[in-house]
């Protein structure tokens, strides 16, 4: 159509349209440069997708989620440093030991070891045994066969076993004994706790064993389900001479005690056939009666049952 004007022939810069003046031409052609400069400035950007739109929205919780637990965290340790401070510059504080003087020497503190609590006391002179409040008799060794003293631990217990014959008092022969308790001492030497079954008379009377520490049967057998292994066991005094008025008996022999000695081979025997020989020697009917109870009495205890090593 003529005289129609476009919006593209509107916005031509320079282009002159008909029945127009020149002038106007012009200032229609700058008006339209800065109008295109305006909008070029202030141009909207491209509209973001909504997916985009949410997954900035995300990362800007987790910056928010992420900067919050970082200054959390901070003023934590930030707290805990100053509590940290005050404490102990409180007990430094209070803890600052004195001036020391100077050219003396401070000894270094030592710990002292705790005491030995002794499950039972073996005092040598007076011929006892103290456990649990019970005082027992005992027959030790003496003269060349002195009981060892000192601080000594049960390591094994035997209801019946045999045992150097040294040691028991029957010299070279190995004599079956039971309720025996084994010893060790600070110097790793093996003593015996057992029972004299075949010298009933002994303790509390004679020593008559070769540093073993005898007791009554039926002591024996209290002490060996007192003491277990691990218990330590005190030995204390010495066998010395008896006072003036007290003379000393002498150990008894196999004759005095009616006892025969063991045949060789006791020496290498087992415990379980082993028995002592109870032969009399005395032809009179009142000490064959004895000797027939006391060997009845040892019978009945060395019938026990073998014992088991229970070392630690």
């Amino acid at each position: 159509m003529r005289g129609r004007t476009t919006v593209s022939d509107e916005l031509t810069p320079g282009r002159r349209h008909e029945h127009e003046d020149p002038g106007d031409a012009a200032s229609r052609s700058e008006l339209t440069v800065a109008l295109r400069e305006l909008a070029q400035d202030h141009e909207t950007p491209v509209a973001v997708p909504g997916a985009e739109i949410r997954r900035r929205a995300v990362r800007r919780r987790r910056r928010r989620k992420a900067s919050l637990a970082a200054v959390t965290t901070a003023g934590a340790g930030a707290l805990a440093l100053i509590l940290a401070l005050v404490l102990t510059d409180g007990e430094s504080t209070r803890s600052v030991p004195p001036a020391a003087s100077y050219g003396v020497k401070t000894p270094p503190a030592t710990a002292r070891p705790s005491p030995v609590v002794a499950a039972a006391r073996v005092d040598l002179d007076r011929r006892e045994l103290i456990a649990e409040g019970r005082t027992l008799p005992i027959s030790v060794g003496s003269g060349k066969s002195p009981t060892p003293t000192g601080l000594m631990t049960v390591t094994a217990k035997y209801k019946a076993t045999m045992v150097p014959g040294a040691v028991a008092g029957w010299n070279e022969y190995s004599v079956k004994a039971t309720w025996v308790m084994r010893l060790r001492g600070p110097d790793d030497r093996t003593n015996y706790l057992l029972a004299l079954s075949w010298d009933e008379k002994a303790p509390g009377n004679y020593d008559s064993t070769g540093g073993a520490i005898g007791m009554r049967t039926v002591d024996a057998m209290w002490l060996y389900k007192v003491l277990r292994p691990g218990a330590v066991v005190e030995v204390v005094g010495a066998v010395t001479a008896r006072p003036s008025g007290q003379p000393e008996q002498p150990e008894p022999s196999l004759a005095d005690s009616g006892l025969q000695a063991p045949p060789t081979g006791m020496e290498t025997g087992t415990a379980t056939g082993m028995e002592t020989g109870t032969e009399t020697l005395d032809p009179t009917g009142a000490a064959r009666a004895k000797e027939l109870e006391d060997a009845a009495r040892a019978k009945e205890s060395a019938a026990v049952a073998g014992g088991t090593d229970t070392r630690p």
